[in-house]
């Protein structure tokens, strides 16, 4: 049996074992989406869902991390939640709150810190045994909502996920047949990127890992803050987006209904304006 039939297997038995699973699966039936274009080939979609609060809001502060307990170990996971060994060290999940079609988790069996550099990988491995998935990394200060505990996710490819470098905001794409080249030319990407920000332990970015008719394609998308300062605001002014790496390649997650109502291709610009590193 191939990984992706186990994961399809996974998904239909957890449905009927786990309740909160199963709503958050049947709520994706049920979601509001709009899109906005700029020409023929750019174009944003904007997701109202609800569930992913849990994640926009968190409070990613070392020492509000520090108090909490980790929700991807494994004593703190919830008692219905089972998985797939993945590569003896990885535990594939399915995720209760889905931004996308068979949404996963995959968290190491260590409680390590979020950091991609060695990894990649396992990313890429991942990658070519999930050939309908797109892998996706979201690093400590870009997105993740457990910082402190290394873990990939995937889901169902989608168009909009899979663009690669616009106008709107910068992706370095690494493309090409060998695995260890991808990986040879992301530890050139990632030593250009930290360089730009030698304060940070790791730069902050998003990756993205697919694989097409055999050839590996990463998307690395170079941060330059975790939050635009619509998330800061008050009142008409606050936008509660934060952006991961499904946002950065097009599906930003709008998780209040007013937001969703409310914002405006501008907005999408200027967001991505304050968020993404200008690639020189």
């Amino acid at each position: 049996m191939n990984l992706q039939t186990e994961i399809n297997e996974l998904f239909s038995s957890q449905q009927k074992e786990w309740e909160q699973l199963s709503n958050g699966i049947r709520q994706l039936d049920d979601i509001q989406e709009k899109e906005f274009s700029w020409g023929d080939d750019v174009f944003v979609r904007v997701q109202f869902n609800p569930a992913r609060i849990v994640s926009t809001g968190a409070n990613t502060d070392k020492k509000e991390i520090e108090k909490r307990p980790c929700f991807l170990c494994e004593a703190h996971r919830p008692v219905q939640q089972r998985g797939i060994l993945f590569m003896g060290k990885y535990v594939i999940l399915c995720n209760p709150f889905p931004i996308l079609r068979n949404h996963i988790t995959i968290p190491l069996h260590s409680h390590v810190p979020q950091r991609i550099r060695k990894k990649v990988s396992d990313m890429l491995s991942l990658a070519e045994q999930l050939p309908d998935y797109l892998i996706f990394y979201n690093g400590p200060r870009s997105g993740a909502s457990a910082p402190d505990h290394f873990h990939l996710q995937a889901g169902l490819k989608s168009p909009v996920l899979l663009q690669g470098d616009n106008e709107l905001r910068s992706c370095l794409t690494i493309e090409s047949d060998s695995k260890h080249e991808v990986e040879e030319l992301f530890e050139d990407v990632y030593q250009y990127i930290h360089q730009r920000q030698p304060e940070e332990t790791e730069p902050m970015l998003n990756v993205i890992a697919f694989t097409e008719q055999n050839r590996y394609t990463l998307h690395v998308f170079p941060r330059k803050a975790h939050r635009s300062g619509h998330y800061y605001e008050e009142g008409r002014k606050q936008l509660l987006i934060s952006p991961g790496a499904l946002d950065m390649a097009g599906l930003i997650i709008s998780v209040r209904e007013e937001d969703f109502n409310k914002i405006q291709s501008q907005d999408v610009e200027d967001i991505y304006s304050q968020v993404s590193m200008p690639v020189i």
